[in-house]
C-alpha cells in the first residue's frame, strides 16, 4: 500500500501529468464552447459529444504520457530503486499500473464528466433511452473501462521500450494505427465482427447503441483485454534485466 501511495504521489507531482491533462481538457472542450454559450443542444448531447471527443483527442496524448510515466521511470531508475528497496516486481508493476489507470480516470472525469454535469445543469437531464442511470451513469463507467483497456496497450509498449522517446513514438504510431484501422474495419461487414472483440470497437458500439446489454459486453471484453495486457507486461517484466 505504501508503494502505491508513493507511486500516486510521484505521478501527481510530475509535470507531464499536469501538462498533458490540461491539453486534453482544452482540446475536449474547445469544440463545445459555442454550445455552452448559445445552447441549442441537450445535456445528453453534450455528454455523448464529450465522451466521443475524449477518445479522439487523448489517444496520442496518453501515449506520450505512458512513455514518460513508464519508460521514463525505467530510464531514471525509479523502478529499479523500488525493487532494490525490497518490493517484488509484481507489486512494482501493479503500483505503476494503478497510478497509470488513476491518471486516465482523472483525465476522463475532468475532461468529460465535469463538463457534462455543467451541460446537464444548463440544458436538462433528459436522455434518449429514458433512464439517466443507464444512459449516463452506467455508460460513463463502461466508457471508462473501455478506454482503460485501450490505453493499456500503451502501458505494455512502454514497458517493452528502453528509451522514452522510442516509447512515445511507438505509442503514437500504434494509437494512430488503431484509430485508422478501426475506421476501416467499421465499414466492412467482416471487419465489424473483428471489432466486436476489441476495446475501441466496443467503445464505438456503446456510443452508437447505449444500453445495459452493450455496456455489459463492452465491460467483459475490456476486462479480459486488461488481464491479457497485464499478464503480458508481467511476463516481460519478471525476466527483464534491470540496469
Amino acid at each position: 500500500m505504501d508503494l502505491i501511495k508513493w507511486e500516486i504521489k510521484q505521478t501527481l507531482k510530475s509535470k507531464s501529468f499536469w501538462s498533458i491533462g490540461i491539453a486534453i481538457l482544452i482540446l475536449c472542450n474547445v469544440f463545445h464552447i459555442v454550445d455552452y454559450i448559445k445552447g441549442g443542444v441537450t445535456g445528453y448531447d453534450m455528454f455523448m459529444g464529450n465522451c466521443n471527443d475524449f477518445v479522439s483527442t487523448s489517444m496520442l496524448l496518453i501515449g506520450i504520457f505512458a512513455g514518460l510515466h513508464i519508460t521514463g521511470a525505467l530510464e531514471d531508475r525509479k523502478i529499479q530503486a523500488a525493487i532494490m528497496a525490497g518490493n517484488s516486481r509484481a507489486k512494482v508493476l501493479g503500483a505503476k499500473y494503478i497510478s497509470y489507470v488513476m491518471t486516465i480516470c482523472i483525465y476522463f472525469v475532468t475532461a468529460t464528466i465535469i463538463p457534462s454535469i455543467i451541460g446537464f445543469i444548463r440544458f436538462g437531464t433528459a436522455v434518449e433511452g429514458g433512464s439517466f442511470m443507464i444512459d449516463v451513469v452506467l455508460a460513463s463507467l463502461f466508457f471508462l473501462i473501455s478506454e482503460i483497456s485501450l490505453f493499456s496497450i500503451c502501458f505494455l509498449i512502454s514497458m517493452l521500450m528502453k528509451k522514452s522517446g522510442f516509447a512515445i513514438i511507438i505509442n503514437m504510431i500504434t494509437m494512430l494505427g488503431i484509430m485508422v484501422g478501426t475506421q476501416f474495419l467499421s465499414f466492412k461487414e467482416w471487419g465489424q465482427k473483428i471489432l466486436e472483440y476489441s476495446p475501441l470497437g466496443q467503445y464505438m458500439t456503446s456510443l452508437g447503441a447505449p444500453c445495459a446489454k452493450t455496456f455489459a459486453i463492452a465491460g467483459g471484453i475490456s476486462a479480459a483485454f486488461i488481464i491479457l495486457i497485464m499478464a503480458a507486461s508481467f511476463m516481460h517484466f519478471r525476466k527483464e534485466e534491470l540496469k
